[in-house]
């Protein structure tokens, strides 16, 4: 049986560091993802890779996850409560205006299929 919990810390380590071909070879090509409080949903990696890629590139360059405060493992399913936080570069709506440093507490739910591949992630904070 695969490492989740390790899979999702190798998956948000890539976030982190803006390398998104790790995780689109960590994830589903249909990737079911959802982030609830920010109001944006994917059902499939490569659009959710683009808007990643935006934020990574111009809109919050230094955007990323701090290490968790809690790792839950229940089967396939990896919670992790951890802080994001970045600059945002321009104004971005439900976020903050240029120049503003943000810091959000997440919860991210983290579904792997019995392989280890990521099949689900929903945000919440």
């Amino acid at each position: 049986m695969p490492d989740f919990s390790a899979i999702a810390d190798e998956f948000v380590n890539a976030y982190n560091s803006k390398d998104f071909g790790t995780m689109r070879r960590l994830s589903a090509p249909d990737l079911d993802f959802c982030h609830f409080n920010r109001d944006f949903a994917f059902r499939e990696i490569d659009p959710l890779l683009q808007t990643l890629e935006l934020f990574a590139s111009s809109l919050m360059p230094d955007r990323h996850f701090e290490a968790p405060e809690r790792v839950t493992l229940a089967g396939n399913v990896v919670v992790r409560e951890a802080w994001w936080t970045g600059t945002c570069a321009v104004d971005l709506p439900g976020f903050g205006s240029a120049g503003t440093r943000v810091r959000f507490k997440f919860c991210s739910i983290l579904r792997f299929d019995d392989g280890g591949t990521l099949v689900e992630w929903k945000d919440f904070g």
